[in-house]
């Protein structure tokens, strides 16, 4: 979760309180201007389209094209505004709209992951080649690192899945056709159980979600922090067994084929039937790691087994990937 101060906490918390909503682009303060704003925080994916009022047409020359920005969340504390911010963004579009009786700005702006699925990823060499391949030098983290570096953005890892930081995979990027970098991160992360998250200052983390994780906020129906709707949803895990199969050689054969496996029990038998998902990790060469492989695939597959929607006054400090309780006292 972000940090956020103790004030800002108990604003948000509070029964009634004022939110506040940072707008700062270019070096200039626009949030007294805004009417609207619609800001998804999406995994590989985020966005937002910011409605500016325009009634004295004083954005009639302002360029807000290409700007970097980043929107802060908050409450009035006092005296004062507080807030943190979400990852950035970048404006890509810019709209005036003239009607009777209203004037407007509307920017749409894409995120870090839109910027990184436009970028190229030329990386190691001296000069850096579009195409290269690490043949089990490097691992998925220093790989993920380095991408990241290439395109300005930093990293961080929070907490290892125990693969992330010490499988080593022989991982070519760029074989025709090129790809950009949100595809290779997309390959990268998926190998391991861990997700990347966005973070202000043009900035990932990686971040492992476990179950047995204590949550990272609590809402209440009777008390601060109040939620005003929850929708939770739990599916069944179909498939529940994961097949990788691994060591092809380098003749195409399955020789010397090694199988990685992984199975939820209870999900198999809550179904009554086991429901097989295959899988290729061609240049996988060991047991520990086909079955690292397997486990990594279906645990992926069991965070999205519960679902659902929750409604609450904002809480500056949810990032993706959060998890949270709720505690519901109405009704009998």
């Amino acid at each position: 979760m972000r940090s956020i101060s103790g004030t800002l906490e108990a604003a948000q918390k509070a029964a009634s309180s004022t939110p506040y909503i940072r707008i700062r682009i270019g070096g200039h303060s626009y949030s007294s201007r805004l009417l609207q704003l619609e800001h998804r925080e999406e995994a590989y994916r985020d966005s937002a389209t910011i409605v500016l009022r325009n009634n004295d047409r004083a954005l009639d020359d302002v360029d807000f094209i290409g700007e970097y920005f980043e929107i802060g969340y908050g409450h009035k504390t006092g005296a004062s505004n507080e807030y943190s911010n979400a990852p950035g963004l970048w404006v890509k579009s810019q709209q005036f709209l003239s009607m009777q009786g209203v004037l407007t700005c509307m920017l749409q702006c894409q995120g870090m992951w839109g910027l990184l699925g436009e970028m190229r990823v030329m990386i190691g060499g001296d000069p850096p080649a579009y195409d290269i391949t690490y043949d089990r030098t490097h691992t998925v983290y220093e790989l993920i690192e380095a991408v990241l570096a290439a395109v300005d953005f930093g990293v961080s890892l929070v907490e290892s899945d125990g693969i992330i930081d010490s499988f080593k995979p022989l991982f070519n990027i760029n074989e025709l056709p090129y790809e950009t970098a949100a595809a290779v991160l997309y390959r990268l992360i998926s190998m391991t159980k861990c997700y990347l998250r966005p973070k202000s200052s043009k900035a990932f983390e990686i971040v492992y979600p476990q179950e047995s994780d204590s949550r990272d906020e609590v809402y209440y129906s009777d008390k601060g922090h109040y939620f005003f709707e929850n929708i939770e949803s739990v599916n069944l895990l179909v498939p529940n067994s994961i097949v990788v199969f691994c060591n092809q050689g380098e003749d195409g054969s399955w020789e010397s084929l090694i199988t990685g496996i992984a199975k939820d029990d209870d999900a198999i038998a809550a179904y009554g039937y086991e429901i097989i998902e295959c899988h290729q990790a061609a240049n996988i060469n060991n047991q520990s790691d086909a079955n690292a492989r397997a486990s990594a695939i279906l645990t992926r597959l069991n965070a999205e087994v519960l679902a659902g929607r929750l409604l609450v006054p904002h809480d500056a400090r949810v990032e993706l990937y959060d998890r949270v309780a709720v505690y519901d006292s109405r009704g009998a």
